[in-house]
């Protein structure tokens, strides 16, 4: 055997220890419930610390990407044979069901490792205070939030209690604290301000998260934060710190008059701050007509869900985290195709809002939105021309996404996210892999 072979089956056999480990946890947490009497959310809460702590020794054990991807796909396995009818309600499903709220926490959690796991670069701190703020600070707002939350406040799941909020903050601050002294060389002043940042947007967004999904927004968040502003000056720190409040100030300010709930405005200033702090500033600028796009649609022409705006932001969200790891994960860049994806879906709403006798306007709209496609990306230097110019796509793409809501808005009242992202990535991910189908073909 070769010492290859035998590295590789070590890691399959750690892969297997650590699916069997949580099952030992599940069954262990459905043990507790049985003999000790603990609740549903202590199930879900103890089965996502163990989680998030056993994933901290995942750069220690695995050099190569390719054990955790295995990890992953194994454990959305067993996840979700877990969540069959047959399995939800009864043994080790119940530790991880028993909520009567509908939540995919788990799924969004393994995802959250992966990315983080692969996006780290070899930096402690860019993996570890992600998920200790998921395992510590998470858990010790739903345990005080349930024991002794009174200020409670809604959520589209839910509801959620200034106490476990409060409770959020604090345990993560002690953590940033500790994890930016121990694995950073950064001043203590710096440490001090930027361990009050990370704590508090990251209770920011667990507090504005929904259906499980600060499980994936609180780790990603917190990294992206710390990824962008770890080496920041002071000056630097204090003022993005500020920008951020003044941001969300105006937000809340104007949320009534956009017809936003307080929830959806704070979610949103959240999205355009940190897509600013991933990319240049004028990258949000697409995101941020879509999203006002979505909001005429959605005053002129509602859609089934209960709850549009916050499922438009969390589709933004992991349509833009997608790009991310494409454009990361195989290169080149595909921040322009990123910019096109939304400029079609800023068309697509725009379609919907239009009544039928002023469907006209959408041509010169969309024409101005292929023009801030053109305009952000003459400033995306590094970005490829995707095939010697970038018009006639945009053109394309654009007509695409908005023909169906033009010809048929009244097909778009269920599933509406669904069918205009979808029709929206068409064109650029057509692109992106002819693209590298060109490359490869020539390289050979």
């Amino acid at each position: 055997m070769t010492p290859e072979t035998a590295l590789a089956l070590r890691h399959v056999g750690l892969v297997l220890s650590f699916i069997l480990a949580l099952l030992g946890v599940l069954g262990f947490a459905r043990w507790l419930a049985e003999r000790e009497g603990l609740g549903p959310e202590g199930q879900r809460k103890l089965a996502h610390m163990a989680a998030g702590l056993s994933a901290l020794a995942l750069p220690m054990l695995f050099r190569e990407p390719w054990p955790v991807m295995l990890l992953m796909g194994l454990s959305l396995l067993v996840l979700g044979v877990l969540r069959l009818p047959a399995l939800r309600r009864r043994g080790l499903g119940a530790a991880l069901h028993g909520v009567e709220r509908q939540s995919f926490g788990e799924i969004w959690l393994i995802l959250a490792v992966g990315f983080l796991f692969l996006r780290s670069g070899g930096e402690p701190i860019l993996y570890a205070l992600p998920l200790l703020l998921l395992a510590l600070a998470d858990a010790a707002a739903a345990l005080v939030g349930s024991a002794y939350g009174r200020s409670r406040f809604a959520v589209a799941s839910g509801e959620k209690s200034l106490e476990g909020v409060t409770a959020f903050f604090i345990v993560a601050f002690l953590v940033s604290m500790i994890a930016l002294l121990l694995l950073t060389d950064i001043p203590r002043p710096a440490v001090i301000l930027l361990g009050l940042m990370t704590a508090a947007f990251a209770a920011l967004v667990e507090a504005d998260s929904w259906r499980g999904l600060d499980n994936l927004f609180v780790p990603v968040g917190a990294h992206f934060l710390l990824a962008s502003y770890l080496d920041a000056p002071l000056a630097e720190l204090a003022a993005m710190a500020g920008i951020f409040l003044i941001a969300l100030w105006a937000a809340l300010r104007l949320a009534p008059r956009l017809g936003l709930s307080d929830h959806a405005a704070r979610a949103a200033t959240v999205l355009i701050f940190l897509v600013c702090a991933v990319t240049k500033a004028q990258n949000a600028l697409l995101p941020a007509l879509a999203i006002l796009a979505h909001l005429a649609a959605r005053r002129t022409r509602p859609d089934s869900s209960p709850f549009p705006d916050l499922d438009f932001l969390a589709a933004t969200a992991l349509v833009s985290l997608l790009w991310l790891g494409v454009g990361e994960g195989f290169g080149p860049t595909a921040i322009n195709l990123y910019g096109l994806t939304f400029a079609g879906i800023a068309a697509a709403h725009l379609a919907l809002a239009l009544p039928r006798r002023r469907r006209w306007i959408w041509i010169p709209a969309a024409a101005a939105l292929g023009g801030a496609v053109w305009l952000v990306a003459r400033g995306n230097v590094h970005s490829p021309d995707w095939g010697g110019g970038f018009a006639p796509w945009i053109a394309l793409s654009l007509l695409l996404a908005g023909a169906g809501p033009l010809w048929r808005p009244e097909s778009y009242e269920t599933w509406r996210r669904a069918k205009i992202f979808a029709a929206a990535l068409i064109v650029p991910a057509g692109l992106y892999a002819a693209w590298h189908l060109m490359r490869g073909g020539l390289a050979a």
